[in-house]
Formats: structure tokens, sequence, C-alpha cells
């Protein structure tokens, strides 16, 4: 089976959530709540503030770890980190989760790093089957985690756990296929995306495609971080780059080759990011600054289509 490269050796990790995907109102409640204590997460009432369970509340924190909308720089305390106060602070970009491209940068951002939500990252941008069982997946798992993070320690059973929730945070589960609204039900509000399905025996498949309710805006803003992020030197990326990359937009949004070039021909000029195919090059260019910082960066393009959306 095929592993793919990474870059450098991290430390994974397949636990935390506690067995329970996130639901509508808990990325926004915790990071709200969190804005007004610090120390939330280990108060005695925690429970009460968040309307959830102990367990629940545990998997609040973990998923907003995960997303990067949280940081732990103290025991028993965590911050909101710059993009978690833009999003869903008190003059948060969409504090109610009420714009559909928001699903597509929680996916993002879930996806981006294999540090937390490893199985989302690894699943994602380094898997190489479209259609698998849950225990290949976990195969999978395993050997790429002992050939490349082998102080991570973890059991099939663990394992199994982790990839169970994965399936779940995007694939709607059968009890809730009876329920004529999505929000009645128990699945995660990623299920909308389309990104995963799982037939009556248990394949579970990536749906590879131009997926149209992905915002323009969106996607460039996750291959302005990931550019950042991974080679913020660099003034271009391949093609091949963006699309099979670990922790790529193209693996990540499991674009298809015609779709992403689609997109990046449609780029808007703002971003300061630019598709170039001439010489038989498929290139993009960077038409800002090195470093990718300053007007045009990442979170500037986030910001912008929030605002644009707000004035529709």
């Amino acid at each position: 089976m095929h592993l793919g490269v990474a870059d450098t050796e991290v430390r994974y990790t397949f636990s935390g959530h506690e067995s329970f995907p996130f639901r509508y109102s808990w990325i926004a409640k915790g990071v709200q709540r969190s804005l007004e204590d610090p120390a939330l997460f280990v108060r005695d009432d925690a429970t009460v503030v968040l309307g959830v369970g102990k367990n629940m509340v545990r998997s609040i924190r973990y998923w907003c770890s995960a997303m990067g909308l949280l940081t732990s720089p103290r025991v028993g305390r965590v911050e909101v980190t710059e993009l978690g106060r833009m999003l869903f602070g008190p003059d948060g970009l969409d504090p109610y989760l009420e714009d559909a491209g928001t699903l597509w940068l929680l996916h993002w951002l879930l996806v981006r790093d294999p540090d937390l939500a490893s199985t989302w990252h690894l699943a994602f941008t380094r898997f190489t089957h479209d259609s698998f069982t849950r225990q290949q997946l976990v195969e999978f798992l395993l050997d790429i985690t002992a050939a490349e993070s082998p102080m991570t320690r973890v059991t099939e059973t663990s394992m199994r756990r982790d990839v169970d929730v994965f399936v779940r945070t995007y694939a709607q589960s059968a009890s809730s296929r009876s329920v004529a609204a999505l929000e009645e039900s128990y699945d995660c509000p990623l299920v909308e995306l389309g990104l995963l399905e799982e037939d009556p025996t248990g394949v579970v498949s990536f749906v590879h495609g131009a997926h149209p309710s992905l915002p323009d805006e969106i996607f460039a803003f996750a291959l302005a971080d990931y550019w950042e992020r991974t080679r913020p030197h660099l003034r271009t990326l391949s093609l091949e780059d963006v699309l099979y990359s670990p922790g790529s937009p193209g693996a990540a949004f499991k674009l298809t080759e015609n779709a992403l070039v689609e997109r990046l021909e449609r780029l808007p000029e703002w971003t300061g990011l630019r598709f170039d195919e001439t010489a038989g090059r498929r290139l993009l260019l960077r038409t800002n600054n090195t470093s990718g910082e300053g007007v045009d960066s990442s979170l500037t393009i986030l910001r912008t289509y929030y605002e644009a959306e707000g004035e529709e």
C-alpha cells in the first residue's frame, strides 16, 4: 500500500474527540465561551455553560483546537486565535455558522495539518484509495504511524474508533437518513459537503468533482494558507503540488484536475495569486510579496469573502 511522502516527522494524534463528531453549535459556542472565560474547560459548571455532557465538553475543546481556533498556552486555560476571534468573536464574520462557505472552511482547517486530527489529514491528502472499508483505512493509518511516528502509541481498537468518527464526520448516519431536516439529526454539519459516501455494504468512497458549493474565495484562502504554511519563500507552485501534495487544497477538497484548473483560472486578481500555462508549464504564481504577508494574506482573502457576502 502506497503511503505517500511526508515532509517532516510528526507526532500523530488519534484521540481527543471522545467519539463525537462535532455538531452545529459546538464550534462557535466553544470559541465564544472561551473568549468570556479562558478557564472554561476546567470549570465545574462547564457542562452547564456549554449545555452538553462532560465528555462533550472535552470534545468541543478538541475540535476547536484541531481547527486552530483555540490554543492552550497554559495548563487549564485556552486562548482564542486570531482566526477564531475573526470568525466567531463578538464582531465575527459568521458567529452563528450561517454561511455555507464556513463549512468548507472548517473542513479545510481540520484537514490541513497532521498534528491533532491526524486521520482527517492523512485520509484526505495521503490515502490513495478512492473507495475503501473502515478496516482498510485503519490498516493504512497503523502502517503510516509505525513508519513515520513510532513514538505515537495507538491500538487497533482506538484507531477503529477514530476512523468511525472520521466517517461519521462526512457520511450521513443510517439513523438520520429518514430525518427530513439535517439540523434535527445528530449528524456533523460537514455531511452537507458531500465529500464522503458510504453504501449499505460498508464501502466508503471519496466524492471527487468540482464541488460547486465551495466558494472560490474559500478555495483561494486555503491555497494562500497552504502556501504560507508550507512554502512561504517560493513564488511559484506546480499544479501537481496543489493537487496531490500532503495537506494541499486539491487533495483536501477532492477536486478533479479539470476542476482545479478551472478554479485556478478564475482566481480573482486581488488575491495576489495567478495561474500561468505558458511555455508548457502549469504554475501558480504569487504576484504579491515573497513572504505572502500583507494586504493579500490569506486572512485578508477570508475577510473579503465574508464582507462581500454580507453586502448581498
